[in-house]
Order: structure tokens, then sequence, then C-alpha cells
């Protein structure tokens, strides 16, 4: 485990690795406090410590190019905020398993290299690389996918950060094999920073304070990324429903006949996400409270603002000799963590590890190993 840097493998170089990518330059090209990272220092790291040692993807536009050239290539919807410089990081193929079924097999073309790189060669190449951190951004539905670069990650004794609704922090085995590696797991199904379910739930939370009982409500999402391209095919998003159904059930909310999305592709959105959002409640006396709320967002930075979040995260627990599911801050950053909590008591444990990975990192410093 390095101490000054934080080694980050990417598996998966779509529009949310291009986001968080760019932030991290960002945030080395402009120390600071920044917008939507809410904490400048995690364990006694800046998002800028961050350093890409390698990267898989299976999409033939990207693979064999510079991660600095890749996260603008191919079906890549993020918006180019930053310039990334060369970061002399090669964008390997990953094993191809469930990674483009569904409609992504018709937009992506598979590098012919992805038919012959096994999981084999991917643990090989991580243990070469010796990443701090897997970070997993590999679509929706490819189980199968997610799971072989889990176990690859954890064999390499790395940290992972399961930003997909895969099962890996709720599949016991894996979560078993992180523990026994001696290494932290953080899944399952990131959030977004500001996203609708964390609006949804948060809202959901303000209604319960005033004793407002929620009778209907529903979340609607459409999208143009593809995300919600691959998101499209009933197959492929089932994961994703339970996942969401999961997040609002942690709010206190009977969340089977409530709809939440994804709900549409719509192409000429690009990167911008737009969720329609309706809760019915009833107050005193009967008398009945309604809201509605639009949220339009840009998908990949909300993203990216939250793996900035998990992946010091992870790196400050490993640091701690903290091992498996590091369940006190899965259930603020992930829809569907193994331990859900309701908004406010899942910020408040994030924000208590937060605190004391800042007193561990503090007493290092004093014993000269920070």
């Amino acid at each position: 485990m390095s101490n000054n840097v934080i080694r980050v493998a990417l598996a998966g170089v779509g529009s949310c690795a291009s986001s968080f990518v760019q932030s991290v330059v960002l945030d080395r090209e402009r120390p600071g406090p920044s917008n939507g990272v809410m904490h400048e220092y995690i364990g006694g790291h800046r998002l800028g410590d961050v350093e890409f040692v390698a990267a898989f993807d299976v999409d033939a536009l990207k693979v064999g190019q510079d991660l600095s050239e890749a996260v603008y290539a191919g079906r890549t919807a993020a918006v180019r905020h930053v310039d990334v410089p060369h970061l002399g990081v090669t964008v390997q193929a990953g094993p191809l398993l469930d990674g483009l079924d569904g409609a992504l097999g018709d937009a992506v073309d598979a590098h012919p290299a992805t038919a012959v790189a096994t999981p084999e060669a991917l643990a090989a190449a991580l243990a070469a690389a010796r990443p701090d951190i897997v970070v997993c951004l590999l679509p929706t539905g490819s189980t199968e996918a997610v799971q072989t670069y889990a176990r690859a990650a954890a064999e390499a004794g790395a940290g992972f950060v399961n930003a997909t609704p895969e099962p890996v922090a709720n599949d016991p085995a894996l979560a078993a094999l992180f523990t026994e590696r001696g290494a932290p797991l953080l899944g399952d199904d990131l959030r977004s920073h500001l996203g609708a379910t964390t609006l949804h739930t948060a809202l959901i939370e303000l209604f319960q304070s005033r004793g407002v009982e929620v009778k209907d409500n529903y979340q609607l999402n459409v999208g143009g990324n593809t995300d919600f391209l691959n998101l499209s095919d009933p197959a492929r998003s089932r994961s994703k429903q339970v996942s969401k159904r999961k997040a609002l059930a942690n709010a206190g909310i009977d969340s089977r006949e409530v709809a939440a999305g994804p709900n549409g592709f719509v192409k000429h959105l690009g990167d911008r996400k737009v969720c329609f959002l309706r809760i019915e409640g009833e107050s005193i006396i009967g008398a009945p409270v309604h809201m509605e709320v639009r949220l339009e967002v840009e998908d990949s930075p909300n993203a990216a603002a939250v793996l900035a979040n998990a992946v010091r995260t992870a790196h400050s627990a490993s640091r701690q000799g903290m091992v498996g599911v590091i369940d006190p801050v899965c259930a603020f950053l992930f829809k569907s963590p193994k331990t859900g909590a309701k908004e406010s008591e899942a910020l408040h444990d994030f924000q208590d590890f937060v605190r004391k990975a800042a007193e561990h990192h503090a007493l290092q410093a004093v014993d000269g190993n920070a």
C-alpha cells in the first residue's frame, strides 16, 4: 500500500471514468477546495493524489490508446471540461465475457484482443500494475465480468470499488475473499452525488420527519449516454431496478410497488440525465401533500464526485487495517450496500469515518509513517 499516492486501476473507460480522470487532473492543476468535492482531504489524501496505473476496456476504439485519449474516444458521452495530459497508461484489453451483451453489442465493436484476454491474464496484469484500488465501472448487467475483476483485484491484494449494481459486496463468497486477502471492498451500485435516488430518499426522510405519511411515489429517469442505452434492455436493467428499490426500502418505504427508473434512452440528451420525481403524502386530518420535482444533471460528473470520496475512503480504510466490506461508508456512497441506512444516518456514519481517518493520519504523521 503506497503512502504518497493512491495507485488506481480502472475497469472500464467510459463516461464515468472520463469525468473521474478529469476531476483528478483538475485537482492537481488547481489545489484547494473544489465544488462538488465534499472533503479536500480524506485520510491525508487529496483527490489529485490519485495516480492511474492501469486501465482496461473492450472497446476497439479505446484499447491500445493512452488513457488520456481513451477517456474521450468511442461512445463516451462525458463533456470535456478538462484537457487531460498524456498519462503514460495504455488501455489494455480486458476479458469480454458478458460486457457487451444486449444493446451495447450493436453500439460498440470489441477489440480482437478481448477474445484472448483471459481472467488469468487480467490477474497477472493487475499483479504487475500493483494498484491500491481497482475501480469497477463496467456496464450494468455484466455480472460475470464484474465478478471476474473483483476476484482478480482480491487476488492482487487491491481494494475494490464496485460502482455497478452487480453483486460483489452483497456476494458472501466475494466479500469473504476480500477479507481473506486483507483488502477493503466498497459497493454495490455507486450513488450519484446529487442524483435521483439521493434526492428521493432525502425527501422521503423529510416527509417522515414531519409525520407526513408517504402514500405513493415514483422516480422516472431518462438519459442519452451508453449507460441508458444499455439499460434500455430489460435483461440488463434488472439489477439496477433491484438496487434502486433497495435504496428506497432503506429510506423506510415499501418499494415493492414503486416505479423507479431508468425509464428511457433519449440519444440527444447525451450525458444529461433528467429525473421526474413525485411524492404523495397525507398530513394532519388527512390533508394531502403532493410534491413534484424535475432534476437535470450531467450524469458522469455526478458519479465522479462520489468516486472522489470512495477511492480515498477505500485507501484510508486499508491504511487503518480495515478489510472486507467497509460497512460504515457504503450506505452513503452506494445504492445497494450490504447494510442500509436512512440518508441522515448514512451521512453521519460517513462523516464519522472521515473524522477518524484524519485522526489516524495525524497519528501516523507523528510516528513518521504517513
